[in-house]
């Protein structure tokens, strides 16, 4: 099922410290209805000829709560009348930092179909919200507002934690405070990326993100079956001991032909993050079809990336299929190539190898997990 990152708006009510959007100059747009007429019409041309597969939108920013509820009704409508026939086949989602939220918004996104939020949280001081230094204070409230009003309203949602410097003083408490907010829900840690070294006192390396984890494992797996939607735990363990595919975009090796990221000005690349630099540009989805864009020439450079790895940076590793070299835009801006290995793939390698496989008695067998190419 491809996915559509749509970015309706580069703005953002917060200012994240760690956040690439906030650190880059934007034109202040939203994507206006011509724009995402278009969008639609391109995804009813690229459903209608593809009898029974099914279309992924992830409703992104920027933060996309800073547009009205009426938006998201006209985006309804425009459904309606351009996707008469494959509406049922689009599959929503949306990423938000939650602080906007409300009655409005819920009623709205529920109609288009949008049945989970993905957001992000951090109980540290001066991490999130708006104003310099970011005003935690106020992020929390409204975060718990609005995080109040999808439990209210039936609205999965799941969060990711940014492993930042600040968290590696106290890796147990912060697990306990994210699984009190969060009981029985997903769960993501990932690492902090931080690539122009502006926030020397966040950044992390690889072994510190993989000791982070370490200390935590163990209290995840005496209790797991309490915890069950805590990655990279969740998926690792699927991978290595059920020999199931249950791994992101970053680490899955099939980003190339599947992804799409559309900005507010129909401006289309591989990703957000391939967006946010200047990578990979598709052109205008005014123009362009979705078919030509998931078919673009370009797309090659990351299509071979599997084969130029297993050849090179990540010869003979035990862990590939955990991993595949981890996200292509990784490594890009040290090396200027797609075809090199990512810092934080290794971070994973590391992890299994030091606390996942003595602690738990598995041991990940090449070839046996059914996770990628």
């Amino acid at each position: 099922m491809p996915t559509m990152i749509l970015k309706v708006t580069d703005l953002c009510n917060s200012n994240c410290s760690y956040c690439d959007v906030v650190s880059k100059r934007r034109n202040g747009d939203h994507m206006p209805l011509s724009v995402l007429e278009r969008v639609y019409r391109r995804i009813d041309e690229y459903l209608e000829a593809r009898e029974g597969e099914r279309f992924h939108v992830i409703w992104h920013g920027g933060e996309p709560l800073l547009l009205p509820p009426e938006y998201y009704r006209s985006a309804l409508e425009l459904q309606r009348e351009r996707c008469p026939r494959t509406q049922g086949r689009i599959v929503y989602g949306m990423q938000s930092n939650l602080t906007l939220l409300t009655e409005g918004h819920v009623n709205a996104l529920r109609a288009l179909g949008v049945s989970q939020i993905g957001t992000s949280y951090d109980p540290e001081p001066g991490i999130r919200g708006p104003g310099t230094p970011s005003d935690t204070a106020w992020y929390n409230r409204k975060f718990q507002q609005g995080d109040a009003l999808l439990q209210r309203y039936g609205i999965r949602s799941g969060i990711i934690y940014v492993v930042t410097r600040k968290s590696l003083e106290r890796p147990l408490d912060l697990f306990h405070f994210l699984t009190n907010l969060r009981p029985g829900g997903s769960i993501t840690m990932n690492p902090v990326l931080l690539y122009d070294r502006r926030r020397p006192d966040l950044a992390i390396t690889p072994v510190e993100y993989a000791d982070f984890l370490g200390a935590i494992f163990p209290y995840w797996w005496m209790h797991r079956n309490r915890y069950p939607d805590v990655d990279p735990f969740r998926s690792l363990l699927a991978n290595i001991r059920d020999k199931a595919a249950r791994l992101g975009c970053a680490d899955s090796g099939r980003c190339s032909g599947d992804h799409v990221n559309v900005d507010p000005r129909g401006e289309t690349s591989q990703c957000g993050r391939s967006s946010d630099w200047g990578l990979l540009p598709y052109g205008n989805i005014r123009d362009r079809s979705l078919e030509a864009i998931l078919s673009d020439p370009q797309r090659t450079v990351l299509s071979r990336r599997n084969a130029a790895l297993r050849a090179g940076d990540c010869r003979g590793c035990r862990f590939w299929d955990l991993c595949h070299g981890g996200c292509p835009l990784d490594p890009y801006p040290e090396h200027a190539d797609f075809h090199r290995c990512s810092e934080w793939g290794c971070a994973r390698k590391l992890f299994v190898e030091k606390y996942f496989e003595p602690h738990t008695g598995l041991r990940h067998v090449p070839g046996e997990s059914l996770a990628g190419a």
